[in-house]
């Protein structure tokens, strides 16, 4: 305890920026006493430093070097890497995802340290959306024969060739057992393809179950997909996994090269074998599924790069589905426009009649790298400002769609171009003239705020300054004297 005094005396901004870390910090002495922990372990655990500093880990816990991965990193004097544990105190379960290992001080081993993350939240917010979707796999087996699968692909919006060679492809094989991956970058309606192949395959009465393996964290992964056994670790009840409560049925593993290697080597084995095993059990269960994957990468580079599994690759990819962007089917923006306008009418209860031919030459234009998801968004929060027997106008569209992703010279051009058809749409005689002025007032403003930083970022070089615009010299020069910038 006196090392660790002297330590804490002679480093307190050290301790000072643990109370301010999101994880919860821990350290024992070379006897498992805690010496300190910080502000969030706290909060965690329902005590304060002061009433138990010096008490032991097992008398506080019930915690020894079996299930505690501090007092792991102090037996065996090694580090404890994303080791997931779970523990009660104070009447409350806590499970936590840590990394450990043992202190030294002049080469003597002293002590001990983790810091952990609650997935406690994590994992009650895990176990609600597996009932929760156990609930759906009900409602859908009770509706499922008031939908005709031909109105699932009513669904898949778009008639340039590339998109419905896609649908082609798709309700081919729907019809057979092949694991299919859908290639597509985000936002381009994977898992919509996804369902579209289930509903019009003969397994529509069974389950559909999606995973988004990027969402899930990697101690968790493995029990939701395969299950768990009482006491596998503490705090661990009997469960069915994914792949079991989709037997019959259909699992779609969305972003599937997000998933860890080890876990894609027993997926491999399940799709090999038709079996699966639950963690800490020693019984294999046979299982029926088909498996439908997705990648936002393009699959040679997600292997090269160590996303995914070569021999994994080529038993999800039997079939593989290449969904093009929204960018490379823009004659489609019309139908999806409509489409959407048309769902959000019913949805908002109103009665939006289009949009502005102005405006869809503008999203014509636009390249869309949020995809059709982007697109579904900027008409949602149009939908809301848009009024009854109206049309779409650029008043109504919300200028964050447009520049979450833009780079600041493309933000620029952005304005200048919205400013000019926003200056047109405007001059009608129709339009109340104290919400014009508002508008072009806010959009100068921000194009004056643009320049100004270009002007900084070149330390006044007018010629950088208009190389990182995307404009010319003169319109530079030009845009400085009307906004008065010198």
């Amino acid at each position: 305890m006196d090392v660790f005094n002297e330590f804490f005396n002679k480093n307190t901004m050290y301790f000072d920026a643990f109370d301010k870390m999101v994880e919860a910090v821990y350290i024992c002495d070379i006897d498992g006493n805690l010496v300190y922990f910080n502000k969030v372990a706290e909060r965690l655990d329902g005590y304060l430093l002061k009433d138990v500093k010096g008490q032991s880990t097992y008398d506080l816990y019930g915690l020894d070097e079996r299930n505690s991965p501090m007092l792991k990193a102090l037996a065996t004097e090694r580090p404890v890497h994303n080791e997931e544990f779970s523990y009660y105190v104070n009447g409350k379960e806590n499970v936590q995802l840590c990394n450990a290992g043992p202190i030294y001080n002049d080469g003597k081993l002293v002590g001990a340290y983790t810091v952990q993350r609650d997935l406690t939240v994590l994992k009650d917010m895990v176990e609600r959306n597996i009932a929760l979707q156990n609930e759906l796999i009900q409602q859908k087996n009770r509706t499922v024969s008031e939908t005709s699968p031909s109105e699932t692909f009513d669904h898949l919006i778009g008639e340039s060739d590339a998109f419905q060679k896609c649908k082609e492809l798709a309700l081919r094989v729907a019809k057979t057992n092949s694991s299919v991956m859908l290639v597509g970058s985000t936002g381009s309606g994977k898992e919509v393809f996804a369902r579209a192949i289930h509903d019009h395959s003969n397994r529509v009465k069974g389950p559909f179950l999606a995973l988004n393996c990027a969402a899930i964290p990697e101690s968790l992964i493995e029990g939701i997909l395969f299950g768990t056994t009482k006491g596998v670790y503490t705090g661990a009840v009997e469960k069915e996994g994914l792949l079991a409560q989709a037997d019959g049925g259909t699992v779609f593993l969305d972003e599937v090269n997000s998933m860890p290697l080890a876990s894609q080597a027993k997926l491999l084995r399940v799709l090999e074998e038709r079996k699966i095993m639950k963690l800490g059990s020693k019984k294999e269960m046979d299982i029926d599924v088909r498996i439908i994957s997705s990648t936002n990468e393009i699959p040679r580079d997600a292997i090269d790069n160590g996303h995914l599994r070569e021999d994994l690759f080529y038993r999800l990819s039997v079939v593989q589905i290449s969904i093009p962007p929204l960018e490379d089917r823009k004659e489609d923006i019309p139908l999806l426009v409509q489409h959407f306008i048309a769902k959000y009418n019913e949805r908002f209860h109103k009665n939006v009649l289009g949009v502005d031919h102005e405006v869809l030459d503008y999203f014509m234009k636009f390249p869309w790298p949020g995809n059709v998801r982007q697109l579904k968004a900027c008409v949602e929060s149009a939908m809301n400002f848009a009024a009854d027997g109206s049309l779409i106008t650029f008043h109504d569209l919300p200028q964050y769609v447009f520049e979450s992703s833009l780079s600041p010279e493309d933000r620029y051009r952005q304005r200048l171009q919205m400013a000019n058809q926003k200056s047109t749409m405007y001059a009608s005689p129709k339009k109340d003239s104290s919400k014009e002025e508002s508008v072009m007032d806010s959009i100068w403003n921000d194009e004056r705020e643009e320049i100004i930083q270009a002007l900084r970022r070149s330390k006044g070089n007018m010629t950088k300054a208009a190389q990182s615009l995307g404009i010319s010299r003169q319109l530079l020069f030009y845009r400085c004297k009307k906004y008065r910038i010198k």
